[in-house]
């Protein structure tokens, strides 16, 4: 009778998997830490988000002028930060005045909404933001640092943009708002995609999961 015994010598297909599936692992592992950088994309950036009441044609031209509005507020709150987290805690700290202060704005224009302001996290989609230059820099998805202006029901088309570094409150180019702002060159090379394709895929992944998690 044979003796059923499990030889001591390695199936070369299990090694084989093996191999692929640790290949596979450490691709993905490396594939999700922030290198190079990429990290300090949505640590040191806060956007904009105002939702209008409804698509209404007049709700949609208040949520501009609402948009406009709180630019000047803010551009005056934020005057002369030296990096993020100071905007950040100077808008928190201005929250009631820039809501109540939107709230009056609405009623000046004859509608009786309600206006709510809050400094949140929230998941954006990749933008592309051109300056006057004609450069262009490509913010990726992901969960950013947030101030979203809810109009009324807050049920119309959104308007984005990013307030820290101040791209949508100055006409100045976009890199040079990056520098000031504490940006190396790598990290505006990432956002202008002047390096390699890896940093696409990583967006690309980033936004996938985005999607997942919506």
């Amino acid at each position: 009778m044979k003796n059923n015994i499990v030889s001591g010598k390695k199936n070369p297909a299990s090694v084989i998997a093996l191999f692929c599936a640790c290949f596979i692992f450490t691709v993905c592992f490396c594939t999700f830490m922030p290198v190079n950088g990429e990290q300090q994309i949505y640590g040191d950036i806060i956007r904009l988000h105002v939702l209008a009441n409804s698509d209404n044609q007049k709700d949609q031209d208040l949520k501009l002028e609402v948009r406009d509005y709180i630019l000047g507020d803010i551009a005056a709150i934020t005057k002369d930060c030296g990096d993020s987290a100071e905007a950040a805690a100077k808008i928190n700290a201005a929250l009631s005045d820039i809501e109540t202060n939107a709230k009056d704005f609405v009623k000046q224009k004859g509608y009786d909404y309600n206006v709510t302001a809050v400094l949140m996290r929230e998941i954006y989609p990749e933008r592309t933001y051109e300056d006057y230059a004609g450069g262009r820099f490509y913010f990726p998805s992901g969960r950013y640092n947030s101030l979203k202006i809810i109009i009324g029901g807050g049920e119309g088309e959104n308007w984005w943009c990013v307030l820290f570094p101040p791209i949508c409150l100055s006409g100045s180019k976009i890199e040079d708002e990056l520098a000031v702002a504490g940006y190396s060159s790598e990290q505006i090379n990432i956002l202008k995609r002047d390096k390699s394709g890896k940093y696409i895929i990583r967006f690309k992944i980033l936004e996938i999961l985005s999607d997942l998690f919506r």
